[in-house]
This record gives structure tokens, sequence and C-alpha cells, in this order.
């Protein structure tokens, strides 16, 4: 059995697009189409079930596709095992991060990596969608928020609280909600199914069903859409720390804390052993953020410090 031949239906299932697996491998569709052939040919079975239009894993080919990778995954410790590769990494590893992220923290955390492991070959997707490691081939994600629960492995690379932050002209236009309960009364930034928000103070948690008009699964639209005044938005505190030190945005409800273990985070699937070149990358980030957060003082304007109208303004209904 031909090990690229592995490569390639690994990377197949994974992406399930033989022109973006050629594109990737410098192949073309019709050599990945054979390649795939010939590997259906000597197991006997039929591995994914192909159109004009789509490419579909069999069930065959799912139960195949767990020990192809562990075999790919062994191969690779092999190699490291025996050559320079533990010392030096080196590899391809492709990463997905929420676009809210990258400019302050992605971007200069990834390109600081690439200049220091020239070996390592590195591509970032930016999507805020909660995207399936495994079947869509992504060796790591970074995740800002609360985790749900998975079979995955989390490693905490910064603490990061959820807050809820408006513009000054939307306040000033709308009033400033001085309660949990007088969120309904608001138009409210929704990203993905976020419908639900749970605050605390003193022990005693409050959650508020919320409404708006606008919502996305991207964050940084939504952080976009709260300077230009549209609505209220629950947001990471570090995302949103350097719109509160300008000014553009300031938070309200100071004296409330938002339930959860909200952090930002290295996810990644969760072999025994993890490849080097995964190590050094995990083991680089949480330094980088360790570094760069120390040296950021925390600046979060609370409402009451910023200059407003302070009367209660009647309250838009939330559309």
């Amino acid at each position: 059995m031909d090990i690229q031949d592995l490569r390639i239906f690994a990377r197949v299932a994974a992406v399930q697009n033989l022109s973006a697996v050629g594109t990737e491998l410098a192949l073309t569709p019709g050599t990945i189409s054979k390649r795939i052939q010939s590997l259906e040919d000597e197991l006997g079975v039929r591995l994914f079930d192909r159109t004009t239009r789509s490419i579909r894993i069999t069930a065959e080919g799912s139960s195949f596709l767990v020990h192809a990778r562990l075999i790919l995954e062994e191969l690779e410790r092999a190699h490291a095992s025996v050559s320079h590769t533990v010392a030096k990494p080196k590899g391809k590893l492709k990463i997905t991060a929420p676009a809210s992220l990258a400019p302050r923290f992605v971007s200069p955390a990834i390109a600081s990596f690439v200049g220091n492991y020239p070996e390592i070959e590195v591509q970032v997707d930016l999507c805020d969608r909660v995207v399936n490691l495994q079947e869509e081939g992504y060796d790591v994600a970074i995740r800002s928020g609360v985790l749900s629960d998975s079979a995955l492995i989390a490693k905490r690379l910064a603490n990061d609280r959820e807050i809820i932050v408006a513009s000054p002209a939307y306040l000033r236009a709308h009033g400033i909600p001085l309660q949990p309960e007088d969120l309904p009364n608001h138009h409210c930034l929704i990203l993905g199914d976020a419908w639900s928000w749970t605050l605390d103070r003193n022990n005693s948690p409050t959650t508020i069903r919320v409404s708006g008009r606008l919502r996305s699964n991207n964050g940084e639209l939504l952080r976009v859409a709260a300077i230009d005044g549209v609505g209220l938005l629950r947001t990471s505190q570090l995302c949103a720390q350097e719109d509160l030190a300008k000014g553009l945005l300031v938070r309200v409800l100071p004296a409330f804390r938002m339930i959860g273990d909200s952090a930002i985070w290295a996810v990644y699937p969760g072999p025994k052993h993890v490849l080097p070149k995964l190590r050094v990358l995990l083991d680089f980030l949480g330094d980088w953020f360790r570094n760069s957060l120390d040296d950021a003082p925390e600046r979060v304007e609370p409402v009451s410090d910023v200059k407003l109208n302070q009367r209660r303004l009647p309250q838009a209904t939330a559309g």
C-alpha cells in the first residue's frame, strides 16, 4: 500500500474536493482520482461516492479513515524519532482562528512563529464559525469565549472575560441599561445562537433572553456594527480593549459579570503524543500571549466614566 495514496485519501476525506487536494499537493484532479481508485481496487471497497458535483465518503471509507490517520500520525512520529525533526520541527500546520482576534493577536503571533520556525509551513483560515477540526483537516483552532464540551484538548492561552459594550452614540439615543432586566428593551447584536445572556452580581446570576435586528456568525462584523451605533454587543474584553481605549465603545453594566469560563484557547485533537510541529506551536503561542498581555495594562472604561448624557432616555423596542 502506497503511503502517498493514504495521504491523498485522508486529505480528500477532510476537504471533500478533488481539485482543492490537487492544488494542495501539486497534482491534477485526474491524478488524485486515479490514486483513490487504485487504493479502492487494492482494498476491494468503495471509499467515496462520487458524482460530477460532489464527493462523499462511504461507511467503509469512514472506517478505513480512522486507521489511515493513525498510520500517518505514527509514520510522522517515526520520522521524527530518527531525524532532526524533534530539534528542528518541520512540516505543515493548518490553523483556524476567529477573524475578530486576527489584527491584534493571531496575525502578529503567527508572523512571529513563522519567523522562528522557517521549516514549518503554516496555513491560517480566519472564520468565526466553529469548524470540525478532524473533518476539515485542521491541526489546531484558536478560539475565544466559553468552550462547549468536546473530545478535543484545550490549552488556555489567556484569560479573557466577556463584557457588554456599546457606542456612545447608541447610548445617547437609546439610554443606558442599568440592570440586566433592561436588556430586552435594547437592540442586541447576536453572535451565532447566543440569544441568552447570563450575568451575575453577588452570586445571584440572572439569565436574560435578548433580541435584536442584526445577527451574524462573524464577530468582526458585529464589532463594526456596535461602533456604528447599531446595538449592544457581548464580546471578548481583549478584542474590545483597543476600541474601549479609543472611546469608540464603552462598557455597560460594569457591576455585573458575564457567566462562563471565557478565555482565548488553542484547541486540538487529542492523540496520546502531540507531534513536534504542533507542540512547538502550542508552546510558542502560550509564551507569546503571556508575554504580550503581561505588558498590556487592562483598560475597560465603564459607562460612568464616559461623557454621556446620563439621564435615562426612552429605550428602543428591540425588533
